[in-house]
């Protein structure tokens, strides 16, 4: 709904797609979220060492889960357009003032305030909450699970847990809260950090890795704002990070995965490509 200026106004109608319902927002904004596993399932195994402790499934499970819900919570928190509901607060004209407040003479500041809670009230019972209340419940279940996983997991997932949040705050800031977060960011969160989540949970994190991290991600925001440029640059640094890590064989597998997409100029399947370049990767190292 839209509201006129003017207290006391009547409720607005708004026209069909003025105003887009949350849940298709937060399903939109999740773009290959099966690419998380994958990542981190991969990283793990080309850490060399994931069988070597006896609660290896334990922890990749657990590796797993937290990338799925570091996913969640950014799709809550950046993906989805917070400036539609907040125009229509600023808007918002209904609503009963709360009970007399001391001092809450007509025209007092104490009375803009409780005709202000009251409106606030009317708002998020009438509008917000039935639009968005699973949204909100669905990112306060995300970050409780991220804030026990990655305690469970260790520092090495708690420092990344940190990089993860200062992303989504960095996302938000950027798109003013427009759910049109920066390709790269979201590369970074879909693929690139469960990449780095995946080794780290086993071996210290490497300057190789995280070159291959941010190779991965740049490939992925390529494939999502469909930039050849972009996905190509970061299969250049895939190339490269395999090199830095000394597995020329790796380096080879991902450059035949990216000669038939730079030769061939192939923009389908991309997500496929990574993926597959992903597993690639792990069987190599």
């Amino acid at each position: 709904m839209r509201f006129v200026s003017g207290e006391g106004s009547a409720p607005v109608t708004q026209r069909e797609g003025e105003y887009p319902a949350a849940t298709p927002l937060f399903l939109s904004s999740l773009h290959a979220p099966w690419l998380a596993p994958v990542a981190v399932v991969s990283s793990a195994i080309a850490s060399g060492v994931v069988s070597a402790r006896p609660d290896w499934l334990l922890s990749l499970a657990m590796a797993v889960l937290l990338a799925l819900a570091w996913i969640v919570a950014w799709s809550v928190i950046a993906g989805v357009n917070w400036s539609a509901p907040l125009a229509v607060w600023q808007g918002w004209t209904e609503g009963v003032p709360l009970g007399a407040l001391p001092y809450a003479q007509p025209g007092s500041d104490a009375a803009y305030l409780s005709r202000r809670l009251g409106q606030l009230r009317s708002w998020l019972g009438r509008d917000f909450l039935p639009r968005y209340g699973n949204l909100l419940l669905a990112g306060a279940m995300a970050i409780a699970v991220v804030a026990v996983l990655s305690a469970a997991l260790g520092p090495s997932a708690v420092l990344l847990t940190i990089v993860a949040a200062c992303i989504v705050q960095i996302a938000v800031v950027a798109c003013r809260g427009n759910g049109q977060p920066n390709g790269l960011l979201l590369g970074a969160m879909a693929v690139g950090l469960p990449m780095l989540l995946g080794y780290a949970i086993f071996v210290p994190l490497s300057p190789g890795i995280l070159l291959m991290g941010s190779g991965v991600a740049a490939a992925f925001a390529g494939v999502r704002d469909e930039r050849p440029a972009l996905r190509h640059a970061g299969y250049t640094l895939a190339v490269l990070a395999s090199l830095v890590m000394r597995e020329p064989v790796g380096a080879f597998a991902w450059a035949v995965l990216w000669a038939p997409q730079l030769i061939l100029g192939l923009r389908r399947g991309g997500y496929g490509w990574l993926a597959a370049g992903l597993l690639v990767f792990a069987v190599v190292m």
